[in-house]
């Protein structure tokens, strides 16, 4: 199939617009091809088919914007382009689309104030289409607000694609680099193992039954009962809230243990004060329980002495500082100061 080199520019048969002088009545959708094939008056085929959806949805396509002109005056070789000049008039843009079975629509993005002041002064409009050799739409470069003439159609022009255009729609057309890739090809002798599928898709094994198949086919497509969304929902409640408390049932819990440690130590320092000694290693305190702390402690021997051992009849030796008093009666005898028995003197 060889690339388009042309864009023919023709109003087809059966396609009309209503256009009002009120600028918020202008219509936002407007039809200007048929599907299948626009006879014209200049013998020219225009078919609308499957080889234009394809281009249309070609990440390639080159016209994904067009303008909605005046007498096809933005497109060169026209006698409106002649007669005017740049920046041409336009009445608005809009993107093309396709309905299969139905036709070809210019779905308008915006009106200029142009287009609002003089779409009332036309009653038709006309496609740039750009076909193939066989008449096969690929594209549609402009679309035109035109006047209806004597004849059903407009003056028939050919106007040439540039390079890069026509360069980029041949891709598109013939499955090469830039368009839509080819399909892949189907393998004859190769069916299709459909049951082995169905298993993969539903999580089941290959000796899975026909019932079992069933079942999961019949869960898969089951909605769930009132109950059961109660029941999931109730689930994420609860999910949500123990995240929730999480962080202060941590809090409550480190608190708690430094009370029941502060306590413990509390009961080994009474003990230790009753002459006690807890054989017991760190570890194994922090293990044992406040009640079980208790009871060791109450069965624990005092094995610590806490009283004097002195005998009772002994008198305390004096202070170091202190003279006797017999020494301190025979220096005042003496006539002498009982100093000089103190240590030193």
């Amino acid at each position: 199939m060889g690339k388009p080199d042309k864009v023919i520019l023709l109003r087809t048969t059966g396609v009309a617009v209503s256009l009002s002088a009120d600028a918020a009545r202008l219509p936002r959708r407007i039809k200007v091809l048929n599907w299948g094939d626009n006879p014209n008056c200049h013998g020219k085929r225009v078919h609308v088919g499957a080889l234009f959806v394809k281009c249309l949805n070609a990440e390639t396509y080159p016209y994904r914007k067009v303008a909605l002109d005046f007498e096809h005056n933005t497109f060169p070789g026209t006698a409106a382009y002649k007669e005017s000049k740049e920046p041409r008039p336009v009445a608005g843009f809009g993107t093309i689309e396709a309905v299969d079975g139905d036709g070809v629509y210019i779905t308008m993005s915006s009106w200029t104030p142009e287009g609002e002041k003089m779409a009332a002064n036309y009653a038709d409009v006309s496609a740039g289409a750009v076909t193939d050799k066989e008449g096969n739409l690929v594209a549609v470069a402009s679309v035109a607000l035109c006047r209806a003439g004597a004849v059903d159609g407009m003056d028939f022009v050919e106007a040439p694609l540039s390079g890069g255009i026509s360069s980029a729609l041949s891709g598109i057309i013939n499955n090469q680099e830039g368009g839509l890739k080819p399909a892949a090809p189907i393998q004859k002798g190769k069916a299709m193992d459909y049951k082995a599928l169905l298993l993969k898709l539903l999580g089941l094994g290959e000796d899975a039954t026909d019932e079992a198949i069933q079942a999961a086919l019949d869960a898969a497509g089951k909605k769930p009962t009132q109950e059961e969304q109660d029941a999931a929902l109730s689930a994420m409640v609860e999910t949500a809230v123990a995240e929730a408390v999480k962080p202060i049932e941590e809090k409550v819990a480190a608190l708690s243990a430094a009370a029941v440690a502060h306590e413990k130590a509390d009961l080994i320092a009474e003990a230790a004060r009753e002459g006690k000694v807890i054989a017991l290693g760190a570890d194994a305190i922090g293990k044992i329980t406040v009640e079980d702390l208790k009871a060791t402690i109450a069965k624990t021997p005092v094995t610590v002495p806490l009283n004097a051992k002195t005998p009772s009849g002994l008198k305390p030796a004096a202070p170091i500082d202190e003279v006797p008093e017999e020494l301190r009666q025979i220096a005042l005898n003496c006539g002498v100061s009982p100093d000089i028995f103190k240590a030193g003197k």
